[in-house]
């Protein structure tokens, strides 16, 4: 994914986020925990 699609569409789908000192980041390692919770069996 695209930093500008993880910017734009993060809160649509529900990948965790946080705001600090006013600007969106993003932890791997909740990344990574999202995405196996994404993978279809």
């Amino acid at each position: 994914m695209s930093q500008r699609w993880m910017y734009r569409d993060s809160r649509r789908y529900g990948i965790p986020r946080y705001y600090f000192g006013g600007r969106l980041k993003f932890k791997i390692e909740d990344l990574e925990w999202w995405a196996q919770q994404q993978k279809v069996s």
